[in-house]
């Protein structure tokens, strides 16, 4: 034998000595690994032990500490929930702003309302003449309205707009005026058009709120919800072409949670992007104005309020109301109200009056408040003479005035409770269940459990009673 291979013989046998060793002293035979503890012994005719059947949702509540805010790099940005209409983070969202293509929300909406998604529409000399992202319309060419839609919204094509604009008025600057008219008409007080497609131009401009806004109302038509949820797209281009694109939207198919949503971007807007995101149950609404990275902006804003909000009941059909600690109860809540609360937020829910009937001197309408923050409006009308006992007072309206940051202290609805045009917040449809809708189910059982545990740990009862300077107590509302 060389010396080489004796070297490593040797090195085998002592590594090998001192692994038989160890073991000896471990008091397990070399080469066998010790034998874990065994489980503890059950009783006889004793159940199986339950296994959790939601992996994640039992287990001690989290303890409800300082919730930090989003990293958010756009100017101007908006969160909000769309079944409440609640705005749950907001930056200069009411400062007018240039909006790129988002702009297009507007022009859909207008030709859904207005057009037959089946009429045949022939491009006309107006089309072929704008600039930047297109089709390359051709005129003479004849699309339906349908696909003019997803060249507009997938695509972000300006001569579709410019396309279905005429197809609607007869010309560009006549359906810019019913741009306007119906701006009006959403009380979008920040928002002017000059174009159907959005490239910059003097007094192009909308806000973070009002597009919001727009977004909900358009985003309550099943048709605009398939548009915009269109990942790709193919269109007839001629005898021998074919128009095949995909959607700009970055978050279809990178962010699970993404129902829709519309980009833009000029030198002057930045990047911008609009969009709805649904997960456990919640529905929410999210813009981004000039900002570096709008899909990391508004996927931000998803992920703070999907995993830092909670919804539950404060007030219930009914409940009567009372004026004062040692007065009695003179009003009554008229229908169940919903909010979104902020996990630490959770036990410093009050109600505030905010208008009184100048006849009796009792409040006809308040807010339920967190902090020095807003949540919903709730209404009151009176209780009848033989009514309940008093289960509610009324603390006085926090400050209209707040330190400065992200968010607003008042005024946090992102709809007015009441809106000339009659809308209403956006609630899923009936018959909207996703593909994976039973992950979705699993999500949704288990947020219910772990904030349901929040709220019992600081000491809110199931039944409703709400006490003036004390936390309103709550229940779970999801749906």
């Amino acid at each position: 034998m060389s010396l080489r291979p004796r070297r490593l013989w040797g090195r085998s046998l002592a590594a090998a000595l001192l692994v038989a060793a160890l073991a000896v002293a471990s008091g397990a035979p070399a080469g066998i690994a010790a034998p874990a503890a065994p489980p503890p012994a059950q009783a006889a005719g004793a159940p199986p032990p339950a296994q959790d059947p939601w992996p994640g949702a039992s287990g001690p509540a989290p303890a409800p500490g300082p919730v930090a805010e989003p990293r958010v790099l756009a100017k101007a940005a908006v969160l909000a929930d769309e079944s409440t209409g609640q705005v749950l983070f907001e930056r200069a969202a009411r400062q007018p702003r240039a909006m790129a293509s988002t702009t297009k929300v507007m022009t859909a909406l207008l030709a859904l309302e207005r057009l037959d998604p089946r009429r045949v529409v022939v491009i006309g000399a107006g089309p072929p003449r704008v600039g930047e992202e297109s089709l390359r319309l051709r005129r003479g060419e004849r699309l339906t309205v349908r696909q003019l839609l997803l060249g507009l919204l997938v695509k972000s094509a300006n001569d579709a707009g410019v396309a279905l604009a005429e197809a609607v008025d007869g010309s560009e600057a006549a359906f810019v005026r019913r741009m306007n008219r119906r701006a009006a008409e959403l009380r979008l007080a920040a928002t002017h058009y000059v174009t159907p497609y959005g490239l910059d131009r003097p007094g192009h401009q909308t806000s973070a709120r009002d597009l919001a806004h727009l977004w909900e109302t358009a985003m309550r038509r099943s048709d605009f919800r398939a548009l915009v949820a269109t990942r790709d797209a193919r269109l007839p281009g001629g005898p021998l072409r074919l128009r095949r694109f995909v959607s700009t939207n970055q978050l279809l198919g990178a962010y699970r949670w993404t129902v829709g949503g519309k980009t833009g971007y000029t030198n002057l807007a930045g990047r911008c992007l609009v969009a709805s995101a649904s997960r456990g149950g919640r529905r929410l609404v999210a813009v981004a104005l000039g900002s570096p990275d709008a899909f990391a902006d508004v996927r931000a804003l998803f992920d703070y309020g999907f995993s830092r909000f909670v919804r539950v009941r404060l007030a219930a059909e009914g409940q009567a109301v009372s004026l004062g600690p040692a007065r009695p109860a003179a009003l009554r809540v008229d229908a169940d109200v919903d909010a979104m609360v902020r996990l630490d937020q959770l036990g410093g829910v009050s109600l505030a009056a905010t208008a009184t009937d100048g006849a009796t001197g009792s409040a006809t309408s308040a807010w339920f408040v967190a902090g020095r923050r807003r949540l919903v409006p709730v209404r009151l009308g009176r209780l009848p003479a033989a009514g309940p006992a008093p289960t509610s007072t009324l603390a006085a309206p926090p400050s209209s005035a707040g330190p400065p940051g992200a968010t607003a202290p008042a005024g946090t609805m992102l709809q007015r409770p009441a809106s000339t045009d009659g809308s209403t917040p956006l609630r899923a449809p009936a018959n909207g269940a996703r593909a994976d809708q039973a992950p979705e189910l699993r999500l949704r059982r288990a947020e219910s459990d772990r904030h349901g545990r929040l709220i019992r740990r600081l000491g809110q009862s199931v039944a409703p009673a709400l006490v003036a300077g004390s936390t309103v107590p709550m229940t779970l509302a999801f749906g």
